[in-house]
């Protein structure tokens, strides 16, 4: 299955906070700031003033320029607003800043009638939320996700549907353009008569790394024909949970063998309740002296967390082994789970 990802990114984050919530700031240049220009209005940008610039030269640029002391507090909290509301879609997100992330949505996006809908719904109930837009991408892979959400700022979207749709985009943008390339680089590809990213296609992987070393070569090569095997890094959900221990002498008889047959069981369901989810597969596993190693499962038809249940299921897959002798390690999991609270929500309007 080919992969469908997502970029967000809010435009202007701290400055749009704290012009949606004074009105007197609206359609003039402001930066959020102290020292340093954190972030710039698009009113402020258009004097030529830029993140990471000093307060004093962005002065010098606008002398009408408003100057609003950086209140990490508040975007935190809108910031999380936008990840809860963000993680209502799914758990594969990597949110890499306050104001951006990347989403995997390639098991998701067939529940949409296009790609297109998908990111005008995504940027609308955004906004509905928080009364702050941002701008949306979509492509193949975490390096044209990126590259889209970048091409119609603010308030916009682009998709790339494959590979060849992203070399024919960017063959034609300057250099700069490409992700990882700053002015120093530049300065050096364009005294070397490379300008624009079709100037550098003709160069294997060899010929760039030879001029430029490994790193700055593989990137020409490989963000020029939009290539990004990276995976969305996201927190993974729990597949299972129990316990299983190992034993330093064999269990040879009934009486021990149902001992730590409970006592792995009550460790296991400890957990299974601690993390509040409900389960519908239950799972133990033997191991025996001679290292043969079995394991036995039941699908339930319901989910549940209910002990008792649970205990009986687990007594009667280890009844129903064979052996009973000779055991050096035994385990009780819990499989299938889901969230005691959680919901099946949509991203719908």
């Amino acid at each position: 299955m080919d992969r469908v990802i997502l970029h967000y990114d809010m435009d202007c984050f701290y400055a749009s906070i704290e012009i949606r919530d004074n009105k007197k700031y609206r359609g003039k240049p402001l930066v959020v700031a102290g020292g340093v220009v954190t972030t710039a209005s698009y009113e402020a940008r258009k004097f030529g003033i830029h993140s990471a610039m000093s307060l004093f030269e962005a002065k010098k640029l606008c002398s009408h320029l408003i100057v609003v002391p950086p209140d990490k507090e508040k975007y935190i909290k809108e910031s999380e607003k936008i990840h809860n509301l963000v993680l209502k879609l799914t758990h594969k997100i990597e949110f890499i800043a306050l104001d951006e992330g990347y989403i995997d949505v390639t098991e998701i996006i067939d529940k949409y009638t296009s790609k297109e809908k998908f990111a005008k719904l995504f940027r609308e109930r955004i906004f509905k939320h928080t009364k702050l837009t941002c701008s949306i991408g979509i492509g193949y892979n975490k390096l044209s996700a990126k590259t889209a959400s970048d091409i119609n700022k603010p308030n916009g979207q682009f998709i790339f549907n494959s590979q060849s749709e992203f070399i024919e985009y960017i063959k034609d943008k300057k250099i700069r353009r490409l992700q990882g390339i700053g002015e120093k680089f530049e300065k050096i590809l364009n005294k070397d008569g490379y300008f624009y990213v079709k100037d550098i296609f003709h160069l294997s992987l060899k010929e760039l790394t030879t001029k430029y070393g490994k790193s700055r070569g593989e990137l020409l090569y490989l963000s020029s024909r939009g290539i990004d095997y990276s995976e969305v890094e996201f927190d993974r959900p729990t597949h299972s949970v129990g316990t299983e221990n190992t034993y330093s002498y064999p269990l040879n008889t009934e009486e021990e063998f149902n001992m730590k047959i409970d006592e792995v069981f009550e460790i296991s369901y400890e957990r299974l309740k601690e993390k509040n989810f409900l389960t519908k597969t239950v799972t133990i596993k033997v191991k025996y002296s001679n290292m043969r190693v079995i394991s036995k499962s039941k699908t339930l038809s319901l989910i549940t967390n209910d002990k008792e249940q649970l205990k009986i299921i687990v007594n009667d897959l280890f009844s129903s082994l064979e052996e009973k002798t000779d055991i050096r390690l035994l385990g009780v999991s819990f499989k299938n789970l889901i969230e005691f609270s959680s919901r099946q929500l949509s991203f719908k309007i």
